[in-house]
């Protein structure tokens, strides 16, 4: 303990007497650039696009949905915006068609049709929302309103997919290996069945067919994909590929269109090698193909339309665009300066590919 005159030599003087602490923020005369000063200032609020771009969708009649958040400081929250096409070049907070601020992150959104959104949020929760209904509310068909919400898994959703054939199915995963199959056909958001150990590494990607909806894959960490029987009553599966040797590491995955030969069967995996495998889902255990895209990059997103496959990577971020014909594959596009790093993409026609991120927001890539 201090004796008492250093005590005295340390303790606040008579003369100090600053204002409160909502007052100091900005003070010269009693300048505090500490806690005091930090909690004094006011946070900002207002609704805005925030400087991470994390997901967007686009539904049949070209309109997007955009999903912004704010990743810094001890306060992350985000917000999910909707765009005619028209505005997509321009998009601010005054030009969207409907807009919602979350106390969480919005980190996937998703079109389960043309008026109908579900939204993974930061804090475990799904949400569907309809987006438009002029019976709602004639003179502004777009507006926002909550089908149905659940707090199906543990931890926040890292992948959400909508079958295509069956626009009111989805299937949603985490990386703690919780699966969820949601159907939002009534007036609520009900899970049909559910796994919490789908994967025994961390869950890394996930992908539905185009035709049906019969099927989706997963696939994690440690090198092993399963195909899982979407018609089930309980959640049942198979292995595609295992890597007992532990040399693989899968990071995403894309069904293959119909549009190619025997693309029902063809299931594209990506690795953190740069690596892409294509897997036979006839013969499984074992690779139809492998082909390098990247050597010092990890395949961060497939994306498949048509005849074409995008192929995404992160650290550093690029983008490459292979046509596949007749089982031949030729790179037509590559951009590797797109994003910081970057975090969806979406097809708005058979040639233009929109890829989002942080850092550049928006990247448009164009086949010549």
């Amino acid at each position: 303990m201090f004796p008492q005159r250093s005590s005295e030599v340390y303790r606040k003087p008579d003369s100090h007497d600053p204002p409160p602490n909502i007052e100091l923020a900005g003070n010269l005369e009693y300048p505090n650039l500490n806690a005091a000063d930090l909690s004094a200032r006011m946070e900002n609020l207002s609704l805005r696009l925030h400087g991470c771009w994390d997901s967007i969708s686009l539904n049949e009649q070209n309109h997007f949905a955009l999903a912004t958040n704010r990743r810094e400081g001890g306060e992350w929250w985000g917000v999910f915006l909707g765009y005619s096409e028209e505005n997509v070049k321009h998009m601010t907070v005054e030009n969207a068609d409907y807009k919602l601020q979350s106390t969480h992150t919005v980190n996937i959104v998703r079109y389960a049709s043309n008026n109908v959104l579900l939204a993974a949020l930061g804090n475990t929760k799904l949400q569907a929302w309809s987006t438009y209904s002029k019976v709602r509310n004639p003179k502004s068909p777009y507006c926002l309103f909550m089908m149905g919400e659940s707090a199906a898994h543990p931890s926040p959703i890292s992948h959400l997919s909508v079958f295509k054939s069956v626009p009111n199915t989805a299937v949603s995963a985490s990386p703690d290996g919780t699966i969820n199959m949601w159907n939002f056909s009534g007036a609520d958001l009900v899970s049909s069945y559910r796994t919490n150990y789908a994967h025994t590494d961390r869950l890394t990607g996930m992908a539905t067919p185009v035709s049906t909806a019969n099927q989706f894959v997963t696939c994690d960490r440690g090198g092993c994909a399963r195909i899982w029987d979407a018609r089930a009553a309980a959640p049942s599966s198979l292995t595609l590929y295992n890597d007992a040797r532990h040399m693989i590491s899968f990071t995403c995955a894309a069904w293959a269109e119909t549009t190619q030969p025997q693309a029902d069967n063809c299931i594209y995996f990506g690795d953190f090698d740069g690596n892409v495998h294509t897997i036979d889902t006839r013969v499984p255990k074992q690779f139809q193909e492998t082909i390098q895209y990247f050597e010092d990059s990890i395949i961060s997103q497939l994306s498949v339309n048509g005849s074409h496959l995008a192929v995404m990577s992160n650290e550093p971020a690029g983008v490459k665009i292979d046509k596949i014909e007749n089982g031949k594959h030729e790179i037509i596009y590559t951009n590797m300066d797109t994003h910081d790093r970057q975090t969806d993409a979406v097809w708005t026609n058979e040639r233009t590919l929109l890829t989002i991120g942080h850092g550049r927001k928006m990247a448009r890539h164009s086949i010549p």
